[in-house]
């Protein structure tokens, strides 16, 4: 049994992919959302967060020989932690990591982390167009003054309820999923008079290239928090590429 680690629309993608060749497998998602998704593209789907003291036991249980992890870019714990389970356990990890190139551009600014992030923006003053997700958003308005943020999340209730606790209210939240045109990024971001845009190194699928290029138009920064860096086992970037070491080494 393969598990395939989701969280990216790349992760269904697969999904389809080992369907296709009617291989089995488990998606494991973390959210209601994401669970949602998951059933529409996968016949076992694993719902709610997978924790390193449960790997072992889900190894065994589900007599899993390959791990596929799609997870998100930044979703570095979950990697480095099954990472080394697997290691533990002599199972195949293959890494499907979303192409990292970022479009040239005078109004990028690269951030090795939030921290720089926060101390970039103290030194300013106006409105910040966030869209790093809803896991940090509530960091943010505790170190900025959730007065200087403007979010875009997906409308889901869990974010909703994240956002309200942290002290947003309904004007500062553009509850939207994407995907996102480079026009419709300039017309989020004008209408809230931000002076810069927080985004992430998240691919091409994650939208940072028009996020950038909406930037550039209205001649904001745009800060991009790079990717963590992680020593992946092996690491594919294509559905080609991942089938080429299934057939060559696994199928």
């Amino acid at each position: 049994m393969i598990l395939l680690l989701g969280g990216t629309s790349e992760s269904l993608e697969i999904a389809d992919y080992l369907n296709s060749y009617d291989l089995p497998f488990i998606l494991s998602v973390t959210t209601d959302y994401g669970a949602n998704l998951a059933h529409q593209h996968a016949k076992y789907v694993s719902e709610g967060p997978l924790l390193p003291d449960q790997f072992h036991a889900f190894f065994k249980k589900y007599q899993i020989d390959l791990i596929i992890d799609a997870t998100h870019p930044f979703a570095r714990m979950i990697s480095t932690h099954i990472i080394q389970a697997a290691q533990e356990q002599m199972i195949r990890y293959i890494r499907f990591e979303r192409p990292d190139s970022l479009p040239r551009s005078p109004y990028l600014e690269l951030m090795p982390d939030l921290d720089h992030v926060v101390d970039y923006l103290k030194k300013r003053t106006g409105i910040v167009y966030l869209s790093t997700g809803s896991k940090t958003a509530p960091e943010y308005a505790a170190r900025l003054g959730v007065e200087r943020l403007h979010v875009r999340v997906l409308p889901t209730t869990r974010v909703m309820t994240l956002l309200t606790k942290a002290g947003f209210e309904a004007n500062q939240i553009d509850a939207i999923q994407g995907p996102f045109s480079t026009a419709l990024n300039v017309e989020l971001i004008k209408r809230t008079n931000a002076v810069a845009v927080v985004t992430k190194e998240s691919g091409r699928a994650g939208g940072v290239q028009e996020k950038i290029a909406a930037s550039q138009q209205l001649k904001i920064p745009c800060l991009v928090i790079k990717r963590p860096a992680i020593a992946y086992p092996e690491v594919v970037s294509t559905i080609k590429e991942l089938d080429h070491q299934l057939e060559i080494n696994w199928r």
